[in-house]
């Protein structure tokens, strides 16, 4: 399960600035509510997260992540 610090460490940026970015995506998950607010992401939403922001730097945080989530970066 990834956190929204999670993508916060991924792309280097601040936690305000992923907030901004994720909020445009999740509508477009499959159980997506409206009024219910999303915590915590599994790795197939963490990817299509990932894949919507960008590309996220090359950093030894990615690069063990990558070893423990081989699809994730895909």
């Amino acid at each position: 399960m990834f956190t929204i610090t999670d993508f916060q460490m991924i792309f280097c940026t601040s936690k305000s600035t992923i907030e901004k970015r994720i909020k445009k995506i999740t509508p477009l998950f499959k159980n997506f509510n409206l009024k219910k607010r999303k915590h915590f992401y599994n790795e197939q939403e963490a990817n299509f997260v990932i894949k919507q922001i960008g590309t996220p730097p090359n950093n030894e945080y990615n690069r063990n992540l990558a070893v423990k989530h081989p699809n994730l970066f895909k």
